[in-house]
């Protein structure tokens, strides 16, 4: 990695203007956060009130923008579009904390709406969102979306982004809004994306690595009823050479075709196992290519030692200059890509037919 300018900058333009001049002054801190999924990125400013002026004439307002640029003159990072949320007034001493959300993430997908869906794939579903919201459909799943068939499904009383989330998660997805795109990216290729630099031990200021030695999984089975003939049957999916114990998960059944059920099943084995070696790794000399969604070798820590995700990333500039980057990670460099394994009579006569009473559905033709 080329070595990186030394002085770090943070650029604010403020309902279009660039204010970083104005605020210079009274600025204590600046903080992006980058989420991969289930949360919206922000912002939060804060900002020394000591002589009232952001209390007063300069008070912030709920829908102002915000669009942050951090990092260095050689590797500036946009942190993208922010409307004002939230403004916090508090002391001593006085300050002035504003907080900002993606200005994407509108209060109509952060609505809870009820609707069903029926007979459709994963991406005529994400795109009914994009049209909803004005959103463009990224679509960075090998058009898996297409390939996902879904009989039923049904948004009860719950966001437009929880439903797009639970359902990407469901069937082995990531899914975030960024900008205004809406993104679908498959566990696969995020987990196998190169990564972007090296961390040794001596970079971080803190850390904490936790293994976890239960709920996790070599397999994963899904068993469905076929309606006409009665037979119980079972999909099954394994994590070849992971080092988890040999216990089973058991996958409820839902209706679709045999690649929605291939993909439903090694999701879920995905989601147990992903979380197995997770951290943080605290006060790291700020870097913009530490962002959520990217891959790092973390070095120093022997057996701690590894590939590694990022699953969200937070980047602070101080008032007097210093910038530092906060990670959440999980290791995945140890993570292969999952493979089908042919179901054997043993496998199928295993699982008592009454566990999938609830799950009965046809093979939808491909």
């Amino acid at each position: 990695m080329e070595e990186i300018a030394n002085t770090p900058i943070a650029q604010i333009i403020w309902n279009g203007k660039d204010v970083i001049v104005d605020l210079k002054p009274f600025l204590s801190s600046v903080n992006y956060t980058d989420q991969e999924e289930g949360a919206a990125d922000d912002v939060s400013i804060v900002l020394d009130n000591g002589a009232g002026l952001w209390s007063g004439d300069w008070h912030p307002v709920e829908g102002d923008t915000l669009e942050l640029f951090m990092g260095y003159s050689d590797k500036l990072m946009n942190c993208g579009l922010f409307q004002v949320d939230e403004v916090v007034t508090s002391g001593p001493p006085d300050i002035i904390t504003v907080k900002a959300i993606a200005s994407f993430i509108t209060k109509t997908l952060r609505t809870k709406n009820s609707k069903a869906f029926e007979k459709q794939t994963l991406r005529q579903i994400a795109t009914f969102f994009c049209l909803k919201h004005g959103l463009k459909l990224i679509d960075n799943s090998d058009n898996m979306l297409g390939q996902i068939f879904l009989e039923r499904k049904t948004q009860e009383q719950k966001t437009d982004l929880q439903f797009l989330s639970e359902l990407a998660t469901e069937y082995g997805f990531v899914f975030s809004v960024k900008g205004s795109n809406l993104i679908f990216t498959s566990y696969y290729a995020l987990d196998n994306a190169e990564a972007v630099r090296d961390i040794a031990k001596n970079q971080i200021g803190n850390y904490n690595i936790t293994e976890k030695c239960y709920d996790t999984y070599k397999y994963a089975v899904l068993t469905k009823r076929d309606s006409k003939t009665n037979k119980v049957t079972a999909e099954t999916q394994t994590f070849d050479g992971v080092t988890v114990k040999d216990d089973v998960l058991l996958i409820v059944g839902t209706g679709g075709n045999k690649k929605t059920i291939e993909a439903k099943v090694k999701s879920g084995l995905w989601n147990k196992n992903r979380f197995k070696q997770a951290g943080t790794l605290n006060d790291i000399p700020g870097d913009p290519l530490l962002v959520a969604s990217m891959n790092f070798n973390l070095t120093g820590l022997n057996n701690v030692s590894g590939k590694y995700h990022i699953v969200r990333s937070s980047h602070t500039i101080s008032g007097d200059g210093a910038y530092t980057t906060s990670l959440e990670v999980r290791k995945t460099g140890d993570i292969p890509k999952p493979k089908r394994v042919p179901p054997t009579a043993k496998e199928k006569t295993t699982y008592d037919a009454n566990i999938s009473d609830a799950s009965e559905f046809e093979d939808t033709p491909e």
